[in-house]
């Protein structure tokens, strides 16, 4: 018996982000940086590694954060080392 799989090939430098899944409602988060990298560039600019990726947070964790957003990398880095 074979087993028949459904390969979907994707041109390389066509698709340069890798998705993931861990957001409160389920859906997918489009990464470009890898965790590690942004840990770094977090312990960098604010001494600790308390980050998200966007839209892996809620507005009401965003309300009593102080945070900044970075567009550009989808990355919100929280200026207290945890949520408050």
């Amino acid at each position: 018996m074979t087993e028949e799989l459904d390969i979907i090939w994707i041109p390389e430098g066509e698709n340069k982000h890798v998705f993931i899944e861990n957001t409160p409602d389920g859906e997918t988060i489009p990464v470009d940086l890898p965790a590690s990298t942004v840990d770094r560039l977090c312990k960098a600019k604010y001494g600790h590694t308390n980050w998200v990726r966007m839209g892996a947070v809620t507005v009401e964790e965003l309300l009593h954060n102080p945070h900044v957003i970075d567009y550009l990398e989808g990355i919100i880095y929280f200026k207290n080392p945890r949520m408050v």
